[in-house]
């Protein structure tokens, strides 16, 4: 008698899980249902064994007991796969640190387990697998399962291009009246301890794009120390297609942070994780990260998306703050730029808003200054009319979707939006990223006339630049003998170091001029001591190494 085949029922064979509802993207056109032979891949999240703490900077927790404590139980990753087996899905991997079972299968069976319709969309010239309203897994696992991610292939945003003034020509360094810097330059400005980051693996999480070690040797031609040039470890989380793999922009961007950090730490090891431009790919990236070996100690992310985009749902948010949540546990300070795009954040609503993750409570959020080289005056950064393409802004305000840390309590600081709940306030931090003081870097250029792969010289702008500037300078301090850890709560508290101040009031370059208001939203002023621009303001690396 033939095997009957597994049904949906809500309410009876499955139930919602919380927080996976999906909306229509503005814009999107929907093409058609999903060839029902199309293979996708997921990966469902489980419950841990016991939630994680706060994290406590003074007592991080080892990675074998975030696994063995905190991690997810064997059993549970157990009865996900004997579940959806029931359904023909097979399991490709399973972990308990990372609390995943990662399934494939086709779209007719994703859409019988998790009782979805599965649909080809449109939107801004990319195709890709979407769906609307909520999931429902079986009830069996129910209160087991907390996320399931890919089903939905959405690109998380259209790429902004980067703020970048291209040449092909040599970098100049001997110009007199040059304004932009080459990285270590700025590690003087900021008063870098020496150190070369021995010891230190500096993982650099990245999304879409490749890693060009040809860049890199250009550019360490002129941006380096005269050293052999760092050795650069490649982990590819999720495949990409061509397209993705030689996206110019995503290229860009990890050459950017590449070279930033080669330049400041040439002797720590360096990890790339590259992924897919989705919510599933944001939260395997993470992953990774906690998982691999030689573990990083500290991470740069020069990423982040307006609060509210429909990319994001809650179960991705929720996901990624966990991930996020265990890395602070185990004292590793994941370091996020803010944005590039001022409060209007690119959203264009007359709102102001803050980007995620950087609003992430278990974060260093990395806002940006304008140096300038010749005088050393420094703002808050905003150029033109703050947004890109014809401008450009720190990112800072506050946050909707993440409630106010206990560190941050003492901040006086509410939302520019009426009725907006006083939430996490971003940035902690900031460093140079205008364009006119920018960096100088070596990578994919093009435009009119300029052959597709072409590389040269240019000067880049952003907060993705002060990102690795102040992962390189926590890597030296590590090297340096000095526990950091989870830094950020550290900044908000004093030792007995620092005179009775806070450790960024004690520590950071106080920035009191300058506001990113942009587009039709209200924004932020700098003022003295911390606020939304530039949090406790630029790096002076002796203080800390001073203070810690």
């Amino acid at each position: 008698m033939a095997k009957s085949k597994p049904k949906y029922q809500a309410g009876v064979t499955h139930v919602k899980l919380e927080g996976s509802r999906r909306y229509v993207r503005p814009g999107s056109v929907t093409i058609g249902r999903c060839d029902p032979l199309e293979w996708a891949e997921v990966t469902v999240k489980v419950r841990r064994k016991v939630a994680l703490p706060e994290p406590d900077p003074a007592k991080p927790i080892q990675r074998d007991e975030l696994t063995k404590k905190y991690g997810a139980d064997p059993k549970d990753l157990d009865t996900v796969e004997k579940e959806l087996a029931v359904f023909r899905l097979k399991v490709t991997a399973k972990s308990p640190t990372s609390r995943t079972v990662d399934v494939a299968g086709p779209v007719s069976a994703m859409e019988k387990a998790f009782g979805v319709r599965l649909f080809r969309v449109e939107h801004d010239k990319a195709t890709y697998r979407g769906r609307v309203g909520d999931i429902f897994i079986p009830k069996k696992l129910d209160g087991i399962v907390t996320a399931v991610l890919g089903l939905d292939t959405r690109p998380m945003i259209k790429r902004i291009p980067r703020l970048t003034s291209q040449s092909a020509a040599g970098a100049t360094a001997a110009a007199p009246n040059r304004l932009w810097f080459f990285p270590a330059e700025l590690a003087e400005k900021y008063a870098f301890p020496a150190s070369e980051g021995q010891g230190q693996t500096i993982g650099i999480l990245e999304f879409e794009g490749h890693y060009d070690p040809d860049n890199l040797a250009q550019f360490w031609k002129l941006g380096g120390n005269g050293g052999p040039v760092p050795a650069v470890q490649v982990r590819s989380v999720l495949a990409l297609s061509a397209a993705m793999a030689n996206n110019p922009d995503g290229t860009g961007e990890t050459m950017l942070d590449v070279e930033v950090v080669a330049a400041l730490v040439p002797k720590a090891a360096i990890t790339i994780f590259i992924s897919q431009f989705t919510e599933r790919g944001w939260v395997a990236n993470l992953d990774a990260a906690l998982k691999d070996n030689p573990a990083p100690t500290v991470i740069s992310v020069s990423y982040s998306f307006p609060e509210g985009q429909t990319p994001w749902t809650q179960q991705g948010v929720d996901s990624v703050n966990d991930s996020l949540k265990a890395l602070a546990n185990a004292g590793v300070t994941v370091c996020v730029s803010s944005g590039d795009d001022g409060s209007d954040d690119q959203m264009g609503d007359g709102m102001a808003h803050v980007g995620f993750p950087a609003s992430s409570p278990y974060v260093l959020a990395v806002g940006g200054t304008t140096l300038n080289r010749h005088t050393g005056a420094e703002t808050a950064w905003h150029e033109g009319n703050g947004v890109r393409p014809d401008g450009g802004s720190t990112g800072g305000g506050v946050s909707v979707m993440n409630p106010r840390p206990s560190w941050q309590h003492a901040m006086n600081i509410n939302s520019v939006n009426p009725h907006d709940p006083a939430g996490r306030i971003v940035p902690d931090v900031a460093a140079d990223s205008a364009l006119h003081t920018g960096y100088r870097m070596y990578g994919p250029v093009s435009g009119d006339g300029i052959p597709a792969g072409t590389s040269g010289w240019q000067t880049v702008g952003g907060t993705s630049a002060a990102t690795p500037l102040w992962a390189a300078l926590i890597a030296r301090l590590q090297q340096l003998g000095k526990h950091v850890g989870f830094l950020t709560p550290r900044l908000y508290a004093s030792t007995p170091s620092t005179k009775g101040k806070t450790l960024g009031s004690f520590a950071c370059r106080d920035i009191t001029k300058g506001t990113n208001a942009s587009g039709s939203a209200e924004g932020y002023s700098a003022g003295p001591g911390f606020d939304a621009t530039t949090g406790w303001g630029s790096p002076n690396g002796g203080k800390l190494l001073q203070a810690l």
